[in-house]
């Protein structure tokens, strides 16, 4: 596992204790914020997917620690990630459109589906490659469930 990617969520979740403290008022922020956790994601995502595809080669212990790490930014309150005004309305930096908070229970539901993926694939990642792969489906589908409807294409 690369200090950086540890340093990543590390920071993320801490950015996000902090950003809690002093008020979600500052939207830039929440941005910020919201795109850091969605790296994370990815970064930990890619990781095992490119174990799960062969990419990689798997070690239990790498891809213990990253599925580990997608559960530390999965379980990040969705009501921190998404207040009104930082959509790609408001701001460049976000693929986050409007629609999200037309129907944000959706999006909280869909978020917890992802954290339950992530719980399942922690379970699974360290175990052996077989199990890995098994769990790379649901949690792909609980990533691309929430991505078509509400995410915007890459400018």
């Amino acid at each position: 596992m690369k200090i950086s990617n540890l340093a990543l969520v590390s920071a993320v979740v801490g950015t996000f204790a902090a950003g809690i403290a002093m008020g979600d008022g500052h939207a830039a922020d929440v941005v910020k914020q919201r795109n850091d956790v969605m790296e994370a994601l990815s970064k930990n995502l890619k990781t095992l997917g490119d174990m799960a595809k062969g990419e990689q080669a798997y070690d239990a212990a790498v891809a213990a620690e990253a599925a580990t790490l997608l559960v530390a930014a999965a379980q990040i309150d969705p009501d921190t990630l998404y207040i009104e005004g930082t959509s790609t309305a408001e701001f460049e930096k976000t693929r986050a459109k409007p629609e999200i908070w037309d129907n944000l229970e959706d999006v909280k539901a869909k978020s917890a589906a992802l954290a339950d993926a992530a719980v399942a694939m922690e379970a699974a990642a360290g175990v052996d490659l077989a199990s890995l792969q098994a769990a790379m489906g649901p949690l792909g589908q609980s990533c691309g469930s929430c991505h078509k409807v509400y995410r915007a294409p890459k400018n």
